[in-house]
């Protein structure tokens, strides 16, 4: 049997759970959608927390609610998903690539000052696979700049910076209940927001811009009186996956401990081995793990023989400066070469039992000789 990289299954009991948001006739909407806004928030330990549709449109709000603008430059990461950057073309800005440290995976803080020019109204920041990046280094760096942060933690849920929760370091956050994440929504996002105020103007955006509380008459039809100022975007969150998204959230603790005792087996079971490196956490953080990335310097090899021997992993991602869609001008990232050409991500999470790591680790060790 393959031992899966991710896991996107619904428990059976979380499908029961389910039963009284399909019976109710609220499912495009409903108040699991504020329940989800709420719970996040309290996990976060902010208020300011919109729930959309996906993470793409999350972060189009985000950089429209950061004032990036058509032909802007927004800084961000090549080693990253399509679904992260295609929202800086869906703003008709462009990307300006920054190089990371292999060695930890987080941004390279001093390629990112070459970044910065005149043109530059904006900074994403993927924390790759649940790592974190520095982030106290990272608001400095901004704020000495008078730029917005974005943090991009779609798959960092959870993960926290001396013991401060990620997604409330940057100025907005995005994160991710797509299928395979922490909180599995199906599909649906968050952005979390600086204030009340922008949070309420994300949730016009994420309608079309329409004012939902006073857009229709006492009989139920569209008020002709009533103006769409500022035209948004059809990123509602449907009100099924908000409430499976909401459960997610009751043995997340848990399920986050288990990945990182995981993640430990796993590396203290190759500490010495010059074969692999295991990509570590920054020493202030203490990251999600999404998955464990490991650098090899013949991982193709490796990688056909894991799969081969079921189990699954991945080259993870493609970097995105290959794209000529962007319409970004190309720069050296050495860093960002070096993970293309040896990083690899092997499963790490709560569903693996203790089996499972050693079937892992032997397997692992085989296909390095």
């Amino acid at each position: 049997m393959s031992i899966r990289l991710f896991d996107c299954h619904v428990a059976q009991s979380r499908a029961d759970d389910l039963g009284p948001v399909w019976q109710s006739g609220n499912l495009a909407s409903g108040p699991a959608v504020t329940e989800l806004e709420e719970r996040l928030g309290k996990y976060l330990g902010c208020s300011s927390v919109v729930a959309l549709s996906d993470m793409t449109h999350a972060l189009v709000l985000a950089l429209q609610l950061a004032g990036v603008r058509a032909g802007d430059e927004v800084v961000t990461l090549a080693f990253n998903c399509m679904s992260s950057n295609a929202a800086i073309a869906l703003a008709r800005a462009t990307p300006v690539w920054v190089d990371v440290d292999p060695s930890t995976m987080t941004v390279d803080i001093k390629d990112l000052a070459s970044c910065i020019t005149s043109r530059t109204k904006a900074v994403i920041i993927y924390h790759v696979a649940g790592y974190l990046t520095d982030l106290e280094g990272l608001r400095n760096f901004c704020d000495s700049h008078g730029l917005p942060l974005i943090e991009d933690a779609n798959n960092a849920l959870g993960a926290n910076w001396q013991d401060r929760s990620v997604g409330t370091f940057g100025d907005y956050a995005v994160f991710s209940f797509y299928a395979n994440r922490q909180v599995n929504g199906i599909d649906g996002a968050a952005l979390v927001c600086p204030n009340s105020d922008l949070a309420e103007r994300a949730r016009r955006l994420r309608r079309f811009g329409i004012d939902s509380d006073n857009f229709r008459t006492s009989d139920g039809e569209i008020d002709p009186k009533l103006d769409v100022p500022e035209i948004g975007l059809p990123a509602s969150l449907a009100n099924v996956n908000a409430k499976l998204a909401c459960l997610g959230f009751d043995d997340l603790d848990s399920r986050l401990e288990q990945s990182r005792k995981n993640f430990k087996c796993l590396s203290a079971a190759f500490e010495g081995d010059a074969r692999l490196k295991f990509v570590n956490e920054l020493p202030r953080a203490r990251s999600a793990f999404w998955v464990a990335l490991v650098r090899c310097s013949d991982r193709d090899r490796v990688m056909a023989k894991l799969k081969a021997s079921g189990i699954q992993c991945s080259r993870l991602h493609q970097r995105n400066d290959r794209y000529t869609g962007f319409y970004a001008r190309s720069r050296e990232l050495p860093g960002t070469t070096t993970a293309e050409q040896q990083l690899l991500a092997l499963p790490t999470g709560w569903w693996l039992s203790p089996v499972d790591i050693q079937r892992i680790i032997g397997s692992l060790r085989a296909s390095l000789d």
